[in-house]
């Protein structure tokens, strides 16, 4: 008798184990946007562009490419202010992707933030074309 109530529990025992519950859902969390960062991702194979101008103030600049009628048309994804302004000289600097060697030409143009007139022009030059390379052009904006 002993034995088959110990049988029986253990029956019960497995039988309730076998039974499922069923899973509780977690809480709704909001979704966390990723942060943006002022570092840009590491970039394995490239160069820079960098441009300097000389008496530089309130301006913003811009890269062009030269197409094959003689045309200069802006490259949207490298226009904006300086990256920096030090003793009346401004800094802007561009990350060039090896896809982009040797694509020539090209030139900077820098306008009066207030006024939007072209106030510098740089001479046409070309892109990169070894890895961590720097092409460093160079205007002055009359004072």
């Amino acid at each position: 008798m002993f034995k088959q109530k110990i049988i029986i529990a253990l029956v019960v025992v497995f039988a309730l184990s076998m039974l499922t519950t069923p899973a509780l859902a977690l809480p709704p969390r909001p979704t966390i946007a990723p942060e943006a960062t002022a570092v840009p991702p590491a970039r394995t194979i490239g160069g820079w562009i960098e441009l300097r101008v000389q008496n530089a103030k309130a301006q913003w600049s811009v890269v062009q490419w030269q197409d094959s009628a003689g045309n200069w048309i802006d490259v949207d994804s490298w226009r904006g202010a300086f990256d920096s302004v030090s003793d009346g000289v401004g800094k802007k600097t561009w990350w060039v992707d090896q896809t982009s060697f040797t694509t020539t030409p090209f030139r900077w143009v820098v306008y009066d933030a207030a006024t939007k007139q072209i106030v510098a022009t740089s001479q046409p030059f070309n892109l990169p074309t070894e890895n961590k390379q720097t092409v460093s052009v160079s205007v002055t904006i009359a004072p």
